[in-house]
């Protein structure tokens, strides 16, 4: 018995649907509906605003956010209403700073009055919460060194969320006299980066000390672990014990975050690096005898007694 293929349902008539379903509140019905209609159809201009007003009503904030990027790159001709969906977006993803810069950016390029009158309070409720959590963030660095661990790290990716970089000279203050974990200690000057602190700190890392400068840093992203060491280690690995390969990405990651600003090199070669990391992983699948001799393996278990 053959296969029965349904006859797609008409332009005119799935957009009917649509809009009947969307007025009658049934919003998962009418996202289905989408779904079919982009099968088949393109959406022009209306039909487009119309899915972004369904997005918002089902508080998909994040495709509602993408969605409107690429009518917004487009020149879509309904510049105001497309762009008030994009700011709500960003509301609901509570991305405030964002909030109130957009609309800066915005508030005179919008044609109508109307629209202005709509993004004044938007930007008056991103702002208060805003200063709520400028409020708790100033509460939690008062006690940071009371905080656990996971609070701490928490705060500051927060501080890093928000755009709040105003607390420059308090960060500072609690890297340089309060006693930390390596990760935190590594989170605080990517804060101190993103907030282009310019002068020199010293730090003690892991027993070392080390002077930065964090507007001079490349990034947690962008170390020699990240570049130079974990893309030849994996391609080692791949060859033999592709299994391991996803726990030692985690690993070295997490090497790479807690060795942050050291510099690798200072602590052996790139090439010693590669072959103590190899050896390393080999050795936990049996593969090959761990050199327990290396400098760099010991390193590697201190390191691991970190994470």
């Amino acid at each position: 018995m053959s296969d029965i293929i349904p006859f797609p349902r008409s332009q005119d008539k799935l957009i009917r649907e649509i809009k009947q379903s969307f007025n009658k509140d049934k919003f998962d019905q009418t996202y289905e509906l989408f779904e079919q209609y982009e099968q088949q159809f393109e959406l022009d201009e209306q039909m487009s605003l119309l899915k972004c007003a369904l997005l918002y009503q089902m508080g998909s904030y994040l495709e509602l956010r993408e969605e409107a990027i690429i009518l917004l790159k487009q020149g879509i001709t309904k510049y105001d209403d497309l762009m008030i969906y994009y700011i709500k977006s960003l509301e609901g993803l509570g991305q405030y700073f964002e909030v109130v810069e957009v609309i800066n950016q915005v508030i005179d390029e919008v044609h109508n009055h109307k629209t202005r009158m709509e993004l004044y309070p938007i930007k008056e409720r991103a702002l208060r919460e805003l200063e709520k959590h400028n409020e708790h963030a100033s509460e939690l660095l008062q006690q940071f060194d009371e905080l656990s661990l996971r609070e701490q790290i928490n705060t500051i990716l927060m501080l890093i969320d928000f755009n709040e970089f105003h607390y420059k000279e308090t960060i500072v203050n609690i890297l340089v006299h309060s006693d930390l974990a390596p990760n935190v200690v590594s989170i605080m000057l990517e804060y101190l980066r993103f907030a282009q602190y310019d002068n020199e700190i010293e730090i003690t890392k892991l027993k070392q000390k080390v002077s930065v400068n964090p507007n001079h840093l490349t990034g947690l992203e962008h170390t020699k672990i990240k570049e130079q060491i974990i893309p030849h280690v994996i391609g080692r690995l791949e060859d033999q014990v592709a299994t391991i390969t996803t726990e030692a990405l985690h690993l070295m990651n997490n090497h790479a975050i807690l060795l942050y600003p050291i510099d690798v090199e200072s602590i052996a070669s790139i090439d010693d690096w590669i072959y103590a990391y190899t050896n390393y992983f080999k050795s936990m699948v049996n593969l090959e005898k761990r050199d327990d001799q290396h400098p760099v393996i010991k390193y590697l278990e201190q390191l691991d007694s970190q994470s």
